[in-house]
């Protein structure tokens, strides 16, 4: 009787099992591949996901803060500047750490590198229509001998310090929303777009020169190439940011005299100064002949010019 009662037990257990397994084990039959355009092969799961793109909390920039800055910093070999690029910084003075430049972008950590500020920069001007020779150049014809801006298109890069022959750091004015004058400190409260602020150690006064010091160049580089694309029949889409930067507002400031050139006149004006300035580095500033030659000079500029008359 107990043998029984146990291979009943048996029984019924070993059944439950074999029947838990070959229903756990079940094949599920495999769909064909999708060989003709009209079958479709679903999958038997789906996957639902979302991408949040991560943003940096806005960033305080000081000398004090740089040590913090660069502890979240990427470090890079080379760097590459893009439209998101706002603050170069020149480190190379500073003991505590081997990077020499770190740069500060709008939406992603700050970069360090080894390279100085004046490699970067150059990479960026070789990779624009006019580099910063020829901008510096059209400066000077206006009088801007020193810490000439850089303006392509709506990007404008200011240096800190003359960088002719230097690394220094520079600051995107095309991303300055707003500027306050500390006067304790002799220096300007920048704020950037996202938040981001400055204390750039500038004067006012330094600080609005070059904003108008943009304003003039970007206003004749804008109308020469309007010109020029006019003349084949084409039209530059005006460029619209969310919010107005330093140098926008002042092209829209009434008391921004903004006088008319055509494309001659300033091929004609940029001709003339270039050749002026030939002559006195030949010539010297002292040399009691140099005035004739600019006269004779100009007067057949302007009686057979390069360009046609208007």
């Amino acid at each position: 009787m107990k043998e029984d009662f146990e291979r009943n037990q048996y029984l019924t257990y070993y059944s439950k099992w074999r029947n838990g397994y070959f229903q756990f084990n079940n094949t599920i039959p495999s769909k064909k591949p999708a060989y003709y355009l009209d079958e479709v092969c679903e999958s038997q799961y789906s996957y639902k996901t979302t991408w949040y793109r991560n943003t940096i909390d806005p960033l305080s920039i000081t000398d004090h803060s740089l040590s913090s800055s660069l502890a979240i910093a990427f470090e890079q070999t080379h760097i590459l500047l893009n439209a998101k690029s706002f603050y170069i910084k020149d480190i190379r003075d500073v003991q505590e750490t081997p990077f020499n430049t770190i740069v500060f972008q709008l939406d992603e950590p700050p970069l360090k590198t080894k390279e100085e500020s004046r490699t970067i920069m150059n990479r960026y001007f070789s990779q624009k229509p006019l580099d910063y020779t020829y901008i510096q150049h059209i400066g000077k014809s206006l009088g801007f001998h020193h810490r000439c801006p850089f303006v392509s298109g709506d990007e404008i890069f200011v240096p800190e310090k003359g960088a002719a022959n230097d690394s220094t750091s520079w600051y995107g004015l095309h991303h300055i929303l707003s500027a306050v004058e500390d006067k304790k400190e002799n220096c300007m409260q920048v704020t950037f777009r996202n938040h981001h602020e400055l204390q750039l150690i500038v004067s006012a006064h330094s600080f609005y020169d070059q904003v108008e010091r943009s304003a003039v160049l970007s206003h004749l580089l804008h109308a020469v190439v309007d010109e020029l694309l006019s003349n084949y029949g084409h039209t530059l889409a005006p460029y619209f940011s969310e919010e107005l930067n330093v140098v926008q507002r002042r092209l829209k400031n009434p008391t921004f005299t903004s006088v008319f050139f055509s494309l001659n006149k300033v091929m004609v004006f940029l001709s003339n100064y270039k050749a002026q300035d030939i002559l006195v580095k030949v010539l010297g500033e002292e040399n009691p002949y140099l005035d004739e030659v600019r006269d004779h000079f100009r007067s057949t500029l302007t009686n057979n010019p390069t360009f046609p008359k208007d």
